[in-house]
């Protein structure tokens, strides 16, 4: 009798499975146009968000600013190229990249005080060359923030490279939206394949941008939703490692 006792409190004692996490990520923060969703709308979401905001854009200290004030976490959306003129080189990093690099990350810190993490604003090529990529994650290992590869090319090296320099990672799984399509319907497919994916897998990033009402609406629609089937929406540094 005393056995089985303990054995039913040990079972109790077990907790129980985490559900599926799911981190939503909006960037583009701090570049803002009149036709675009107001940001006190994206910041009166209720469920654990990750906003990334741009450098050098109208709105960079502002944007900043209200997100720590609303709750949200805060990231650096860093840009490569197109936006810097990068060399580029096969071989080894150019050191006029490395500097110019170094020297706009630097502004990011002083214009987006309080962020945690940084994620790349697209870089297609810059995220592709390992030479920049391992130097650039050299220089951001100091900082002490954790980095999210956005995905923006599938033959990206910027996630490996920050694993390989002991930063915190983790990378985008899916975008919930693109210049081109950004319906409500076409966000809630891909919300829905996010959350699918963090269901078979455990978790699962999804990116979208600050710019569309389509999105904004899919997401206070969509989140609450699937937080009460059991999804977890947690901040993205939950998910890098």
């Amino acid at each position: 009798m005393k056995n089985s006792l303990l054995a039913a409190f040990a079972f109790l004692a077990v907790p129980a499975c985490a559900g599926p996490k799911v981190a939503v990520v909006l960037d583009d923060f701090g570049l803002t146009y009149k036709k675009n969703p107001p940001d006190e709308e994206w910041m009166s979401l209720a469920q654990p968000l990750t906003f990334a905001v741009m450098p050098d854009s109208p709105r960079t200290k502002k944007a900043a600013k209200a997100t720590l004030e609303a709750g949200k976490e805060l990231i650096i959306h860093y840009p490569f190229d197109p936006f810097q003129k990068l060399v580029l080189a096969k071989d080894a990093a150019a050191p006029e990249d490395v500097a110019g690099a170094t020297k706009l990350l630097e502004k990011c810190l002083r214009d987006i005080p309080g962020a945690v993490g940084l994620n790349n604003h697209r870089s297609y090529r810059g995220t592709r060359n390992r030479p920049l990529m391992r130097e650039f994650m050299k220089v951001l290992k100091t900082k002490n923030l954790y980095f999210l590869d956005s995905k923006v090319s599938s033959k990206t090296v910027a996630y490996d490279e920050a694993k390989a320099a002991g930063i915190p990672a983790a990378m985008n799984d899916i975008f919930l939206d693109t210049a081109e399509i950004h319906t409500q319907a076409f966000c809630a497919k891909n919300l829905a394949a996010a959350v699918a994916r963090a269901r078979a897998h455990g978790e699962a990033v999804a990116i979208g941008h600050h710019y569309f009402r389509g999105t904004l609406d899919c997401l206070k629609e969509g989140m609450p939703r699937y937080a009460k089937e059991g999804v977890e929406f947690v901040k993205a540094s939950a998910l890098a490692r």
